[in-house]
């Protein structure tokens, strides 16, 4: 189409230089005539380009749309995954802070275990009790 234009043109430029310039009315209105196709041919090559770049933007657009929907949902993505990381921190601190306490308190209970161990001499008297008690049974 670009290339049937160019040709027009040629032929339009060579037939104008063919025919030497009037200065009659009829020539001057010949002459705006051949103007005005000129510019009415240079206009549809622009207005045709125009459309091209027009068409090349709104693919830009959309392109930058979805782009945008996707960088949206990668953020929000991001925001769930450091929000669940940051839960998983917790319950691990407080999972930590319970173990402490259970160590804690198997101490206190090692230590009073350890307070209330029985010397040797109680402990042969205990055996010394029960003996006896097994012998009167019997």
């Amino acid at each position: 189409m670009v290339l049937g234009r160019a040709t027009e043109r040629q032929s339009l430029s060579a037939h104008r230089a063919a025919k030497p310039q009037e200065t009659t009315p009829k020539g001057v209105t010949l002459n705006a005539c051949i103007a005005a196709v000129d510019e009415l041919k240079a206009s549809r090559v622009l207005i045709d380009a125009l459309e091209g770049e027009n068409r090349a933007l709104d693919e830009r657009l959309e392109t930058e749309k979805q782009a945008i929907a996707i960088l949206k949902e990668l953020n929000e993505t991001r925001r769930s995954e450091s929000e669940a990381l940051r839960a998983t921190v917790a319950a691990k601190n407080e999972t930590i802070a319970a173990k402490d306490k259970v160590i804690d308190s198997q101490d206190k209970l090692v230590t009073a275990l350890k307070g209330k161990k029985r010397s040797p001499l109680g402990r042969i008297g205990d055996i010394l009790i029960g003996a006896a008690i097994f012998a009167v049974l019997k």
